[in-house]
């Protein structure tokens, strides 16, 4: 095992126990990050089983992938997304007060809405029932604020 790849091994018994011990080396690595060939040598993995595994946590969107020349050859970096990492004071509960009312919640045709499609009819970004709410919530609070 190289020197810049400090990892236990550790007997895993399932796939998900698998996936979760190569995340913990991920984050322990920090913004560093760690090379995808030395994960997969020190977890005993072929690079193939190794690649899906990280394409998995990659679409969890746990870590990224960054590609990069490592000892001659390409590989990945892999990185713990920022977001995973939260301090105790971000870990408050949600507020979900701004979206109550919100349209989209009670709408009939919301399965269909997407932003994915911008061409479509039923995307966010052209919902005028969303337009409407919004400016109807910045005229009560404009109005609240005058109150006081």
């Amino acid at each position: 095992m190289s020197s810049e790849t400090i990892i236990s091994k550790v007997t895993i018994k399932t796939k998900n126990e698998l996936a979760e011990q190569v995340y913990q080396a991920i984050q322990e690595k920090g913004e560093t990050g760690i090379f995808q060939t030395d994960l997969c040598k020190a977890f005993s993995m072929d690079s193939r089983d190794g690649s899906r595994l990280v394409g998995n946590l990659e679409k969890q969107s746990l870590i990224f992938r960054e590609k990069t020349l490592y000892k001659g050859r390409w590989t990945y970096k892999l990185i713990v997304k920022k977001s995973q990492i939260l301090s105790e004071e971000e870990k408050k509960p949600i507020d979900i007060t701004d979206i109550e009312g919100a349209p989209c919640l009670r709408c009939s045709i919301q399965h269909l809405c997407s932003i994915e499609d911008e061409s479509s009819q039923y995307n966010p970004t052209n919902c005028t029932l969303i337009e409407d709410w919004i400016l109807d919530e910045e005229i009560t609070k404009s109005e609240d604020e005058n109150l006081k």
